[in-house]
């Protein structure tokens, strides 16, 4: 009788002392690597005090104050503070950013930045003399990997130009956490702001940058360099065009997003006037004088519209739904609503990807709508489904429309609202679910050259530029792994290494 009254005891201690630890271990763990951010202030440069928005008499004219960066004049000038610090329960290493922290400023452009308010960390160690500092393409701040004590914090101070308000941040770091604060902003934030508003402007004024530009490349080339093909990729190409004729002024880079085959046709017409065709994939027989140098495993995500309530699918109901055997979303567990299939043209290498990984080499149904919410095309079809040129027209429709489905590329998806990325067969879309195979949406994406370029060419130099710190940190950015740069390991095996 006492061994099962000490047996009982010593199971009413020691459950409660388990269900104590896995609770203290779901609420800790994800906070072990954690970096949060914060914006304290984001204001035009309007609201300054009234004495310096008065301006004053010069030569008999009214002249009200402007804001000057070498010599030119910012338009719709704003302030951003951004606070950065570790919140985490231990030190972030360099290696274990995986993704850097980028923050975005919506129909604004970044004019200069500083790094200020430094505790428990060193400037040097942010923006290191002689290394890479953050990289600013248009609208966005893509901050180097590096090294953050716990508790460590900075500010970056950011003058913007636009009329734009709001900022976006993301980054991923090894089995921790970028995080936005939603603690409101505070006087003190303001006062710390407008107390170093007159720095930035003499600096401005004066010439003075605050902050690095992009990394120069090691040759930068003149002339024109036109890039066509896949919608997916365009934006990325776009940033990294704009990186390199920032500083190779005698350089123009066009990048249109024109579908995948789209682009390879033209790169391969013997009238090209294309120089660089993007491809979601290598090239399919046909394009034999084609060359394709891999850029970066480019990771899919089946997206639907948020009032499906469907969260995961398995890849046997993607083919029913994608055939018309399933018709509403209540048919797998989610709301009664019509299911839309908003898809992309023969032309696209992302419905390539989605037919031959997910349906199986299966063709997609004809489409029966203009619009994709009734079958104005063919009133007999057992689905409703559309066909959009491009990435951006695809995730509008699956925003706009309840019971819509749709598949992009996953950073794409997260500027809208209304869209759902969908696990597929219970996992998410990821580079890490991608290296163990259980993830199948992916590919490589290929700039692809007719031929090798001739050596000293704007093609060539752009092709090299592609493996620099800061063309892998947009890459990074935008949520693809680079094949280019330091590449190794599992990675190198995907992109074919």
């Amino acid at each position: 009788m006492s061994a099962v009254l000490h047996a009982r005891l010593t199971a009413t201690i020691i459950v409660p002392i388990i269900v104590v630890a896995v609770a203290w271990l779901a609420v800790s763990v994800p906070r072990w690597r954690r970096i949060s951010w914060r914006d304290q202030l984001d204001t035009p440069i309007g609201l300054l005090p009234k004495q310096a928005r008065q301006g004053g008499w010069v030569n008999g004219a009214w002249a009200a104050w402007t804001v000057l960066v070498n010599q030119q004049e910012v338009l719709d000038p704003s302030l951003v503070l951004v606070r950065i610090r570790n919140t985490g329960l231990t030190a972030v290493t360099a290696a274990g950013v995986r993704r850097p922290i980028t923050l975005t400023f919506p129909s604004r452009d970044v004019v200069e930045y500083a790094v200020t308010d430094c505790r428990g960390i060193s400037r040097d160690v942010i923006t290191p003399p002689g290394q890479p500092a953050a990289s600013v393409v248009g609208n966005r701040i893509i901050l180097p990997r590096f090294p953050m004590p716990r508790r460590a914090s900075f500010k970056l101070l950011v003058l913007l130009s636009g009329p734009g308000h709001g900022v976006l941040g993301k980054g991923r770091l090894r089995r921790g956490q970028v995080v936005r604060e939603t603690a409101r902003s505070s006087p003190r934030a303001r006062n710390i702001a407008f107390g170093t508003i007159l720095a930035v402007l003499v600096g401005t004024q004066l010439g003075v940058a605050v902050g690095e530009g992009p990394v120069i490349p090691s040759s930068c080339r003149s002339g024109h360099l036109a890039i066509q093909g896949s919608t997916a990729f365009a934006p990325a190409a776009q940033q990294i065009a704009q990186a390199y004729t920032s500083v190779c002024r005698d350089a123009d880079i066009s990048v249109t997003g024109t579908a995948t085959f789209n682009g390879l046709n033209a790169l391969a017409s013997p009238a090209a006037t294309v120089q660089i065709a993007m491809s979601d994939g290598t090239a399919p027989a046909g394009y034999s004088g084609l060359v394709g140098h891999p850029v970066g495993v480019i990771i899919f995500a089946v997206v639907v519209n948020r009032q499906a309530h469907v969260y995961n699918l398995t890849t046997a109901q993607l083919r029913a739904i994608f055939s018309g055997q399933v018709t509403n979303w209540r048919q797998v567990g989610g709301a009664s609503l019509p299911i839309s299939i908003v898809a992309r043209t023969s032309t696209s290498g992302t419905r390539r990807t989605f037919d031959s990984t997910i349906l199986g080499g299966a063709t997609e149904p004809a489409a029966s709508s203009y619009n994709c919410r009734t079958k104005n095309i063919i009133p007999s079809s057992p689905v409703i489904r559309c066909e959009v040129g491009d990435t951006g027209t695809l995730l509008q429709r699956v925003d706009a429309i309840p019971g819509a489905i749709g598949y992009a590329q996953t950073s794409d998806a997260d500027s809208y609202a209304n869209v759902e990325k969908v696990a597929i067969n219970g996992w998410g879309a990821g580079i890490g679910p991608v290296e163990q195979g259980a993830y199948a949406f992916w590919t490589v994406e290929h700039l692809y050259t007719y031929g090798q370029p001739a050596a000293g060419s704007l093609t060539a130099a752009f092709l090299a530029y592609m493996s620099t710190v800061t063309a892998t940190d947009i890459l990074h950015g935008d949520d693809y792994t680079p094949c280019t740069g330091q590449v190794h390991g599992q990675v190198a095996a995907l992109c074919g290494g």
